[in-house]
């Protein structure tokens, strides 16, 4: 079986139990290389212009496109694009939205990457719901690569001053939840898919604890009020090192 499989071998033909681990050396090895490459980027371009540091971050926000497109290239030349593998995930959303920041750099955007943006993709690298592919197999480096550049687009961004978290600016991530949850919500009912994993959680996740607790019922409750705690402790801690400065653009 194990020489059936290749680099570019889809879920529907991957034998159960041909996963990478979760936390096993695979998964350590990408966390620690994303970990390191990030803080080496991040020292190297610390103290340049800031028409380079616009560059560096739109050099990061095409890639990260770049990789969505591949994947739905790959997935569609091997005919397993689908409903299912569409980019609707806050992840695959993070990407877009850190190209559209880039580039406009309108504050709203920036405030959905740090307060959603950043902790949903750091949970996803540390819960990869991707694990049950082998660990050489592109949909594993495509995902560990894309995360890991929402994390580095996100780290850069903050070092040079280009998003600007604040507990007066949370309303705008909210804000962003308000609009497009229910719209994800009432596609993955119609379709009978689970992006944002808005109708069941995701395994092997904190997710699964909150169903387990409060049923399938007030899963989506739980969820909720988990968004809302994760949204204020990234702010309440960003201000707590760097102070609750009220700004005339915190609005």
């Amino acid at each position: 079986m194990n020489n059936y499989l290749n680099f570019w071998t889809y879920s529907d033909d991957i034998p159960y139990g041909v996963g990478f681990d979760q936390f096993g050396l695979v998964h350590i090895i990408w966390l620690l290389a994303i970990i390191l490459i990030t803080i080496i980027i991040a020292g190297l371009l610390k103290k340049i212009t800031d028409k380079q540091k616009d560059k560096v971050l739109k050099i990061i926000g095409c890639f990260l496109v770049f990789l969505i497109i591949l994947r739905i290239v790959v997935l569609y030349m091997g005919n397993h694009m689908s409903v299912y593998e569409l980019p609707l995930h806050l992840c695959s959303l993070a990407g877009f939205i850190c190209f559209a920041h880039a580039f406009f750099k309108w504050d709203f955007l920036g405030q959905v990457i740090y307060s959603l943006c950043l902790p949903g993709t750091v949970l996803a690298l540390i819960f990869p719901d991707w694990s049950y592919y082998p660990a050489f197999n592109f949909i594993t480096v495509q995902s560990f690569l894309f995360h890991g550049g929402i994390v580095l687009y996100t780290v850069m961004s903050l070092i040079y001053g280009k998003i600007k978290p604040s507990v007066y600016k949370m309303w705008k991530a909210v804000l962003f939840l308000v609009i497009i949850v229910p719209v994800i919500y009432f596609f993955d009912r119609h379709y009978d898919v689970n992006y944002m994993f808005v109708l069941r959680p995701s395994a092997d996740s904190p997710l699964e604890w909150i169903d387990k607790v409060m049923g399938r019922n007030g899963y989506l409750i739980g969820y909720a009020i988990l968004t809302m705690i994760v949204v204020t402790l990234m702010n309440v801690i960003y201000g707590a090192i760097h102070g609750f400065k009220r700004t005339d653009n915190d609005n």
